[in-house]
């Protein structure tokens, strides 16, 4: 009878034992479960029919990516936050104005290249000459094609615009003025210049 206790003691502990192991799998799964619906890409799958909730998810403009921290390293209450920052009133009007600055940031920067070349014109136009071992001498500032031409939003959602390109100082020489006018200059110089740009009512200023 006492061997018949306990193979029943022993019985009913295999049975609790196989009871509790069953719970924690479940309890695993549903877990799992929760954090796969938690993904950024599923959350992205509810909205993709929403242009304005689309754009004010992180990592769908060129904005977003200045957050800096991989997405994987964020935890999903962060994520959240961040979405739900992007979907203010506020934020989806910065988000439509920063579509229509980034589609005019290219003949924007089109236009200032054009100014640059009038303000080389307009430089050599005034050339200080000064007498120096017999030579007419003058300097001038002259510049470069725009080589780099790009917009993004700051981390508030406001429209930024960028453009570079490079600065040079030239040298003229001659017996005359007229000479040292007729004569290529010489590049004595260069420095890489970058402008930043904001967007304002409508239009882009310096």
């Amino acid at each position: 009878m006492q061997t018949a206790g306990r193979n029943f003691d022993i019985e009913n502990t295999a049975m609790t034992t196989i009871r509790i192991k069953g719970r924690r799998a479940i309890v695993g799964a549903l877990a799992i479960s929760v954090l796969i619906l938690a993904l950024p890409s599923h959350g992205r799958a509810q909205v993709s029919g929403a242009p304005e909730v689309q754009a004010a998810i992180p990592g769908s403009q060129s904005a977003s990516a200045s957050d800096g921290v991989p997405s994987g390293e964020k935890t999903l209450k962060q994520r959240v936050k961040s979405i739900v920052e992007r979907l203010t009133p506020e934020r989806l009007k910065r988000n439509r104005e920063f579509r229509q600055a980034a589609a005019m940031f290219p003949d924007f920067c089109k236009h200032w290249e054009q100014n640059l070349r009038d303000r080389e014109r307009y430089n050599v136009a005034k050339l200080n000459f000064s007498l120096k071992d017999g030579f007419e001498t003058a300097t001038y500032t002259g510049y470069g094609k725009i080589v780099g031409c790009e917009s993004h939003q700051s981390k508030d959602g406001y429209s930024i615009g960028k453009l570079s390109y490079e600065e040079f100082v030239y040298y003229v020489v001659g017996k005359t003025k007229e000479e040292a006018r007729s004569i290529a200059p010489k590049a004595i110089s260069d420095m890489h210049t970058t402008e930043i740009f904001r967007w304002e009512n409508n239009k882009w200023f310096y």
